[in-house]
């Protein structure tokens, strides 16, 4: 593993997996291919990058200033893997979590969108000191209750566990009779949207605009279709939530788990407790490289009800963070301070 001097980390294939969801509208998008030397290879990942990426104006890239930097550096006699991780410090410059560089043999990712900051989450402090009885699962979710209190708790560790209807009316009738539900989703790094979409449908009890996305279609930086309209809509017949929902994120919470947040918050009966998401707004474009190897960059932008792009992240209604002495004593103040608002 080689590590970057700005804390870039470069993992197995194995140990990323599961931060690489495959979204449900993804659009899998094709250079034609060179004859693979190392220029070549660098051309092809400069300017697939160039045509499809989505965020140059909000990083503040000058991606053909990057490109005068990085290309003097590659050499016809390079191997690989010093191909591999020149092309990776390159893609490092866009600070986004959804670029990647795959080979057999490494996969480059940025991820200091969460690395920086406080962790805000500690399950075994939870498991430990706050619930009574045995955990509970509907599908995904891990469904428990607080000792003494009338407020459910469910936790939805990653946004690629599938859901099904039979999943989320058995949450919401299971705790039909408490006064509301802590839904902590601190540290789901994310997955299908689809299922971002399934559970904000039940918050709601007509279609509801939740905010509008654009779509990459030309080469330019700023050649994006129109606004196409975000909107979630309640299933007929199932059951839904009117009570209050406490939505738990940490800055952990990235990608389809940033975009969840999006379309819930501002929600009547919703408020987000806890550290700003990690973001992650961009529906990725991928590419085969001509010497097999896989580029993905994101392809895609997504705004909030109140015109917020979430790509950087979504602030919380009320930020929180877990407080040392509080966990040395068995308390995790984010939860804390979800319970008093269901409470209050």
């Amino acid at each position: 593993m080689r590590v970057h001097g700005r804390a870039r980390r470069v993992m197995t294939l194995i140990g990323a997996a599961a931060a690489l969801p495959l979204v449900l509208s993804c659009e899998l998008l094709f250079m034609p291919a060179p004859a693979h030397s190392p220029v070549a290879v660098f051309d092809e990942v400069w300017t697939f990058a160039d045509t499809h990426y989505s965020f140059f104006e909000l990083k503040g890239v000058d991606w053909a200033e990057v490109r005068t930097r990085y290309r003097p550096l590659v050499r016809q006699e390079m191997d690989d893997r010093e191909l591999f991780d020149l092309l990776a410090d390159m893609l490092y410059e866009l600070e986004d979590g959804h670029v990647n560089l795959r080979s057999p043999f490494n996969l480059s990712r940025y991820w200091q969108w969460y690395l920086d900051y406080p962790q805000n989450f500690d399950p075994t402090l939870l498991e430990r000191d706050y619930f009574r009885g045995a955990q509970e699962y509907a599908g995904p979710f891990v469904l428990l209750d607080f000792v003494d209190d009338s407020i459910g708790y469910a936790r939805y560790a990653s946004f690629a566990q599938m859901i099904t209807p039979d999943d989320l009316d058995y949450l919401f009738t299971r705790f039909a009779d408490r006064d509301g539900i802590i839904f902590d989703v601190r540290s789901n790094g994310g997955g299908s949207t689809s299922n971002a979409y399934a559970i904000a449908g039940r918050l709601v009890e007509e279609r509801t605009v939740r905010g509008y996305q654009l779509f990459k279609n030309g080469p330019g930086h700023e050649d994006f279709s129109d606004p196409q309209t975000v909107s979630i809509a309640p299933p007929v017949g199932r059951p839904g939530w009117p009570k209050p929902l406490v939505v738990l994120t940490n800055r952990s919470s990235y990608s389809a788990t940033n975009t969840f947040v999006a379309l819930v918050k501002g929600l009547e009966q919703v408020t987000v407790v806890g550290d700003s998401t990690g973001g992650g707004g961009g529906i990725p474009a991928f590419t085969e490289l001509s010497n097999g190897w896989l580029l993905r960059v994101s392809a895609h932008r997504f705004f909030a009800h109140d015109g917020l792009n979430i790509e950087k992240g979504i602030d919380p209604d009320q930020e929180v963070h877990m407080d040392e002495t509080d966990a040395a004593n068995g308390i995790d103040t984010i939860i804390e301070a979800a319970l008093d608002l269901i409470r209050g």
